[in-house]
């Protein structure tokens, strides 16, 4: 896979590393040579030069990219002519960043594929990791449902699925459960993953649940089992 990532303020360098760090091809381009010196030696090729223009994108193949970032943060009309290049050049696949709602229609207009905001999904998932304890991921199904994966509640291991009952009790669903352990480095990682966890299955103190449901709902769950 090959990706091009053009801004590298602190979203797109942390997106060019990450998207390396997965064995992705990536091509990081900015104006500012200090921003391109720092990720040089995290990505196949760094290079300083003004994306906004068809000529730079073409003379870097940006049309046999699988996907482009349009990450231009501070000039946003340096992000939509990039973005409206990239898609007169046949990019499969164009994300782009807005920094506001009307930045956002603008992009979506102009041919963007995905717009994303990242400050504003930070901001969501950091009131649900203020309101739902424990919670160490979040995937939003729709406004105010949710899957999210929690450590198991001390009130809850020991006891089996059926005897929860947290569908009827609280209106949430337990659709994974991974059970926990550490890597030859320490670290925590999955060992062992239940996709499909039936009713006599036992929690235990080393599991994490992935629930699903209203986040007032699962909000709920998790703050009685604190009280």
């Amino acid at each position: 896979m090959k990706a091009i990532v053009i801004g590298l303020g602190v979203f797109g360098r942390s997106t060019s590393v990450a998207l390396a760090r997965y064995g992705v091809e990536v091509i990081a381009m900015d104006t500012d040579m200090t921003a391109v010196e720092a990720v040089r030696d995290e990505v196949a090729l760094a290079v300083c030069v003004d994306a906004s223009s068809t000529e730079a994108l073409e003379e870097h193949d940006v049309a046999s990219a699988d996907l482009l970032v349009a990450a231009i943060g501070s000039d946003f009309e340096a992000q939509i002519l990039t973005v409206v290049h990239a898609r007169e050049l046949g990019v499969k696949r164009i994300v782009a960043r807005a920094l506001t709602e009307d930045h956002l229609s603008v992009l979506r207009a102009v041919g963007a594929h995905e717009v994303l905001n990242p400050e504003q999904e930070a901001a969501r998932l950091m009131v649900q990791r203020l309101v739902i304890p424990d919670i160490s991921s979040y995937f939003e199904l729709s406004d105010g449902f949710s899957i999210v994966e929690v450590r198991a509640p001390a009130g809850m291991v020991g006891m089996s699925l059926r005897e929860l009952d947290l569908s009827n009790r609280f209106r949430v669903n337990v659709v994974a459960i991974k059970e926990m352990g550490l890597d030859d480095v320490g670290r925590s990682v999955a060992v062992k993953v239940n996709a499909v966890p039936g009713a006599d299955t036992v929690i235990k103190e080393t599991d994490v649940l992935a629930l699903a449901g209203s986040d007032l709902h699962i909000a709920k769950l998790m703050s009685e089992d604190k009280a």
